[in-house]
């Protein structure tokens, strides 16, 4: 992740810690507890509609687009004020 630039060295004080997560597959998660940042985070005023809410906006339309979003994460840039609360460690 360093070598593709989607990480960095850091020193912050908010870093959180990694976990490594085994698939069934075999092959490995990268995972990033940030639940103490979570509890300290400003809960979003326009959550996600539920699927319910997406089907009825649906209705009969005769169109529809279907995206893949793998590593779509990575691709989300983070305002540069907050890197420091998305660090982590090791």
């Amino acid at each position: 992740m360093l070598q593709a630039h989607q990480i960095r060295p850091s020193n912050s004080p908010w870093s959180s810690p990694v976990i490594i997560h085994k698939k069934k597959d075999g092959g490995i998660r990268f995972l990033v507890d940030y639940r103490k940042l979570n509890a300290v985070t400003k809960k979003d005023c326009f959550p996600q509609p539920t699927t319910e809410e997406l089907l009825n906006r649906l209705g009969s339309r005769k169109f529809y687009t279907k995206l893949d979003l793998k590593s779509g994460y990575f691709q989300i840039p983070i305002h540069e004020a907050d890197k420091e609360k998305n660090s982590f460690y090791h």
